[in-house]
C-alpha cells in the first residue's frame, strides 16, 4: 500500500476503485490505498496528490501491465479512457470521440458476449390434425319471474 496525500483546493474529494470508495479532506494522508491507484495518483497529470512509499519495482510491474494494445488483452472496467481506446484500436474497432468510458465499457461487453440471435420457431399446422374450434353455445337466462298464465 501507499501513501496518498490530497493537496488540492476542494475542501474534499472522494474518488471510486474496485468498488470501494477513498475519501480525502484537504491535507489528508491515506495509506490504504492500492499501489496501482497510487501509480496513477502519481503521474504528472494529477498534481493535486503526493504520492509517497511507492516502490520503483511495483511501480515498473504496474506500467508494464498496460497491455490495453494487446489484442489478446482482457477489457479491464478500470482502465482509462485512453487504455480503454487503445483495446478497441487493437481489434480494429474504431470509437467515437464523444464516447464516455461507461459507453465504452458497454460496447465491450456487447463485444466480448455477443448474444445469440433470436431465432424465432415457426409450427407448420398439419391440415390433417387441425381442430375446428367448438362453437361458442350462448345459455339463455332462466326467466326469474313467475310463468305465463
Amino acid at each position: 500500500m501507499a501513501s496518498v496525500k490530497y493537496v488540492g483546493d476542494r475542501a474534499y474529494v472522494e474518488f471510486q476503485y474496485e468498488g470501494l470508495s477513498f475519501g480525502f479532506a484537504r491535507g489528508m494522508t491515506r495509506d490504504d490505498i492500492p499501489e496501482e491507484l497510487a501509480t496513477r495518483f502519481n503521474s504528472s497529470g494529477f498534481p493535486q496528490w503526493e504520492v509517497n512509499d511507492l516502490d520503483g519495482e511495483e511501480l515498473l510491474a504496474v506500467v508494464e501491465h498496460d497491455d490495453s494494445a494487446n489484442e489478446e488483452a482482457d477489457f479491464n472496467a478500470n482502465w482509462t479512457r485512453q487504455e480503454m481506446i487503445k483495446w478497441f484500436s487493437a481489434r480494429g474497432e474504431s470509437t467515437p470521440r464523444t464516447a464516455t468510458k461507461a459507453s465504452l465499457i458497454t460496447r465491450a461487453e456487447a463485444l466480448l458476449n455477443p448474444t445469440p440471435p433470436v431465432v424465432e420457431e415457426t409450427a407448420e399446422e398439419d391440415e390433417s390434425n387441425a381442430e375446428e374450434p367448438e362453437p361458442a353455445v350462448e345459455e339463455q337466462a332462466e326467466d326469474g319471474g313467475e310463468g305465463d298464465k
